[in-house]
């Protein structure tokens, strides 16, 4: 075997802090690379699951950031990882390693890497992000690309360096650098978790991180355009739940989606009839006598059964003075139901889901959109009685002589 850079503080230092920057994409690649430099068995079991057949291990050359020719374009490119070597029958193989830790998915990039592969023996190509969003936009645009594709998040790839990680250092001190840098596979919520948050009241970290992965690694195109966009995007605790927060600019017909903890400031019943749980909720919020109010509620009990068909507990503002006054409709299912799967991403997978189809019930024909979009315009009439009581004493405070 032969390859460049053996050296793992030389390979890191090119990558060293400059300019206030902080090249941490490069940084964790180097990392891994050295990995499979050193660590014959994690070389071994990684490239021969990528390449579906056994690798010899006596031609192997391993480079980082090499520079390639693309004729097509006339331009240069860097794959982050190029490894080639021999299979086991004697055949040789290339593959080209995009990854990302931070950065978005780019369709052109991974075209890119996929010309560059066209005249290569046994092509392959892996992208590798921490991001179950992008390895399935990847793995959607694979059709198209020449080469063989495999999209690997880092948690998957976390348990190939567990494996191999007895007899190597190196490997180990990567794994708990990558365990502090959330990159690899987290505790699901467990029943054992909740019975401990109920008593203890000490997860709802874990819920801001679930919050977080609904939010930036799922898609939102169930929603009215209105939400779908990053900027109005943000993961929120207070008033009891830990939620994304879909922010109107005038707040009225603002969407919360996400775990409610507490049902002290929603005053509702959790999804299972008790006062001490936790539920998966999403809320359309409004002031209480906002001019266009009364349009969505109405429409909102319309929908109502639709949406209760799509499960859960749903409610609707029925103007009772028990209810939070600022709900204008609110959809709840017990975390408990999604926790008999031990795997994260399926827990994730599932609650997405359900929210979906609770927003398609509401928003598949539009009517309920529009009615949102009239709100926009609206000053909340309690807030400007507020601020006309508080002009009001003041006026009455000031000297008269002034």
């Amino acid at each position: 075997m032969s390859d460049t850079h053996a050296n793992l503080l030389l390979s890191l230092f090119q990558w060293r802090p400059s300019d206030k920057r902080i090249s941490a994409e490069n940084f964790l690649t180097e990392a891994f690379v050295y990995c499979l430099r050193v660590n014959v068995e994690l070389r071994k079991s990684w490239l021969d699951n990528i390449l579906g057949q056994a690798i010899s291990d006596a031609d192997f050359v391993i480079t980082t950031r090499a520079s390639h020719l693309d004729d097509e374009r006339a331009s240069t490119i860097y794959p982050d990882i190029d490894i080639r070597g021999t299979l086991a029958s004697g055949e040789g193989f290339t593959v080209l390693v995009e990854v990302k830790w931070g950065a978005p998915y780019s369709k052109e990039q991974i075209g890119k890497y996929d010309r560059l592969l066209a005249s290569a023996e046994n092509p392959h190509l892996v992208f590798i992000s921490p991001s179950a969003m992008d390895c399935r936009r990847a793995e959607g645009d694979s059709e198209s690309l020449t080469s063989t594709f495999r999209a690997v998040r880092w948690d998957q790839l976390f348990s190939y360096l567990s494996a191999s990680s007895d007899g190597c250092r190196a490997t180990r001190e990567l794994l708990e650098f990558m365990d502090q840098q959330g990159l690899s596979p987290q505790e699901p919520i467990s029943q054992s978790l909740l019975g401990q948050y109920l008593a203890t009241k000490h997860f709802t970290k874990r819920l801001w991180r679930y919050c977080e992965k609904l939010m930036n690694e799922f898609d939102w195109d169930f929603l009215p355009k209105y939400y779908q966009a990053p900027e109005v995007q943000s993961v929120k605790e207070q008033y009891g739940r830990v939620a994304i927060v879909f922010m109107r600019s005038g707040w009225n017909g603002t969407i919360t989606i996400g775990f409610l903890y507490s049902n002290h400031d929603h005053k509702v019943k959790f999804a299972d009839g008790s006062d001490n749980s936790v539920d998966l909720m999403m809320r359309i919020e409004s002031f209480s006598n906002v001019d266009g109010r009364d349009e969505v509620v109405s429409i909102l009990r319309r929908k109502v059964a639709e949406a209760r068909k799509a499960g859960g507990v749903v409610h609707v503002a029925s103007g009772s003075s028990k209810e939070n006054g600022h709900t204008l409709y609110i959809s709840q299912k017990s975390l408990q139901e999604y926790l008999a799967d031990d795997s994260e991403l399926n827990q994730l997978a599932a609650m997405h889901q359900q929210i979906k189809d609770w927003s398609k019930a509401l928003f598949r024909d539009g009517e309920l959109e529009v009615a949102l979009n009239r709100l926009d315009a609206q000053q909340p009439q309690e807030l400007t009685a507020t601020l006309s009581a508080r002009i009001d004493g003041l006026a009455e405070a000031l000297p008269a002589d002034r």
